[in-house]
């Protein structure tokens, strides 16, 4: 039931999110589109990312803000974290709901 609950929150977690993105894309020339459909898809993500800040948000609903470092298969690390920067993480990508980068500056 716990797992049926978690599944549930990750997939209001993103419903929230697309919701507040719009629904109008913005592509600028240098971003990279990422596949959707994928089962991969926050696996690409965050390899387009390596080495860059972003924000995870994990299904539990926690977030966590640091670089990307690497990205495995299972999980993802990420140093730097903001708030603990002497600390790294260690996130299973199945614990991610979303991924949270900066796309453009004004």
């Amino acid at each position: 039931m716990q797992k049926r609950m978690s599944a549930a929150g990750c997939m209001f977690v993103l419903l929230v999110g697309l919701f507040l993105t719009g629904t109008t894309p913005v592509v600028a020339a240098d971003e990279a589109i990422v596949d959707v459909s994928s089962p991969d898809a926050m696996k690409s993500v965050l390899e387009q990312q390596i080495g860059k800040r972003v924000k995870v948000k994990l299904c539990s609903g926690q977030d966590v803000e640091g670089k990307v470092a690497k990205v495995g298969s299972h999980a993802v690390q990420l140093t730097e974290l903001v708030g603990m920067e002497l600390f790294d993480a260690t996130v299973k990508l199945d614990d991610v709901a979303a991924v949270i980068v900066r796309a453009r500056s004004k």
